[in-house]
């Protein structure tokens, strides 16, 4: 866990209403933290950045969003640095006074570390900026002793060393409105990397589906949930009992967005929209009830080390009663269904990506060094900064990469016959794979994809 003492605030933009008696109006604050310092192509992770601007006055947050700027508060284009994803948790006003609706505890980067849920996460966004909207009437409670968290990742485009500001606006009334508590809902929980593999292999059109099942807390009706996945998936829902709630869907740029025209390709691109709904009537959960979270993802191409997460905001209510059918709230609002853009994920493939004598990144067919033929049993060393480069082996075999560096690194495939990766791992752990389906594997580290590649050739067994 790291502490950081942030940039103070930077702005403030108050919206005034005029109607009856004078009352305090609803007022949107922008936040600045950093500068954040990138090296170049660098992946830059953090777990738990502590004690962040917030607001400082007894309230309600109705609305938030967040976005990469630059010293002048001009946005940064993802060409150069992108904010591939972010976290805003509250602890309340001391530790141990607010807890996670769904975790206990916390597995952070280096896959095994463990801290107590002692965060609520209340927001979050991807490459695809999802705001935060609640219902009219409704709001997340937030007190002026509270203190906020956030965990992110930014990803360097350039061979060149990059700052830049995060930068969050968020829309508090201090009128009194219903309370909701944020419930994060997620296929691979409680994880600080909480990732997954799709293997690829099936046939055009098919589907691979991950979930997992929360076990609701409270009585009440969710108002509001926006979902975040990667890229191939094709939707994201919740259901109860054969009724499907809400199904979160995915617009991908056209061929010409600037989502397809980053170099260097560091990951398979995400969409530019996840829809997400509001509505004050909602949908009644009761305590005890099932509900099933399932992504939905492109069975036929691999996808590495990808997410499906939904966020839901539910207001308690005691007297709340489901529907006896599968049905939607009259009220329900969609927002980002009919943004302009591609319904089906794109097909992509990632490349390897090596830095030439130029110190520039650039694609490559595989990293240098003449390829080694394994034996059976035999290892592969993992060093900081450093992946024996290419290597073959008979299918069917298990390769073990052996992690001997004190820096977190990891296997994941950026392209090849079927898709994996391990979790994040260092000082003597060791990640194997058994290797059935022949082809090449192109290998990198995605927390180092440039500095760190590798080939995997696998080929098929001899007859005897």
């Amino acid at each position: 866990m790291r502490f950081h003492h942030p940039a103070a605030l930077v702005a403030s933009v108050m919206f005034l209403a005029f109607a009856g008696p004078a009352v305090a109006a609803p007022k949107t604050t922008t936040y600045r933290y950093g500068p954040v310092t990138v090296g170049p192509y660098q992946v830059k992770q953090s777990d738990f950045d502590y004690g962040i601007p917030k607001p400082v006055e007894d309230g309600y947050v109705t609305g938030m969003e967040v976005d990469i700027v630059d010293a002048n508060g001009r946005k940064v284009p993802i060409n150069r640095l992108m904010l591939h994803h972010i976290v805003f948790s509250s602890i309340g006003s001391d530790f141990g006074q607010k807890h996670d609706g769904t975790c206990n505890n916390f597995t952070l980067l280096d896959s095994k570390s463990q801290v107590p849920g002692i965060a609520e996460r209340f927001y979050a966004a991807g490459e695809e900026r999802a705001k935060l909207r609640l219902p009219d009437g409704y709001g997340y409670p937030v007190k002026g002793a509270d203190r906020w968290a956030m965990t992110w990742m930014l990803m360097n485009h350039r061979k060149r060393t990059d700052r830049a500001y995060i930068q969050y606006k968020v829309t508090t009334d201090s009128a009194p409105r219903q309370a909701v508590k944020p419930y994060w809902l997620d296929v691979r929980n409680c994880l600080s990397d909480p990732v997954f593999d799709i293997p690829g292999g099936r046939k055009r059109g098919a589907s691979t589906t991950e979930s997992a099942t929360w076990n609701v807390p409270e009585t009440g009706r969710i108002v509001a949930a926006a979902g975040h996945v990667h890229g191939g998936a094709k939707a994201l829902s919740v259901n109860r009992g054969g009724c499907e709630l809400y199904s979160s869907k995915p617009t991908w740029g056209l061929p010409s967005h600037p989502f397809y025209k980053v170099k260097p390709v560091l990951h398979e691109p995400g969409p530019i929209n996840m829809s997400a709904f509001t509505s004050a009537r909602g949908f009644a959960v009761r305590r005890g009830d099932r509900v099933r979270l399932e992504a939905d993802y492109d069975g036929e191409l691999m996808h590495t080390r990808v997410m499906g997460i939904m966020v839901a905001y539910l207001a308690p209510d005691a007297g709340a009663q489901p529907a006896a059918r599968c049905g939607k709230p009259a009220d329900l609002r969609n927002y980002g269904a009919d943004r302009p853009g591609r319904k089906k994920p794109p097909r992509f493939k990632v490349p390897l990506i090596g830095i030439g004598p130029d110190g520039t990144a650039r694609e490559i067919p595989r990293p240098p060094g003449r390829r080694v033929s394994l034996r059976k049993g035999s290892s592969i060393g993992v060093y900081d900064g450093f992946f024996p480069s290419n290597v073959s082996l008979r299918a069917g075999s298990t390769v073990r990469w052996d992690f001997s560096g004190d820096e977190l690194h990891n296997v994941t495939v950026a392209n090849g016959p079927r898709g994996f990766s391990s979790k994040h791992l260092n000082s003597g752990r060791s990640y194997a794979k058994k290797l059935s389906v022949p082809g090449t594997y192109k290998l990198f580290c995605a927390l180092h994809p440039v500095s760190m590649t590798a080939t995997v050739k696998v080929v098929r067994r001899q007859r005897k």
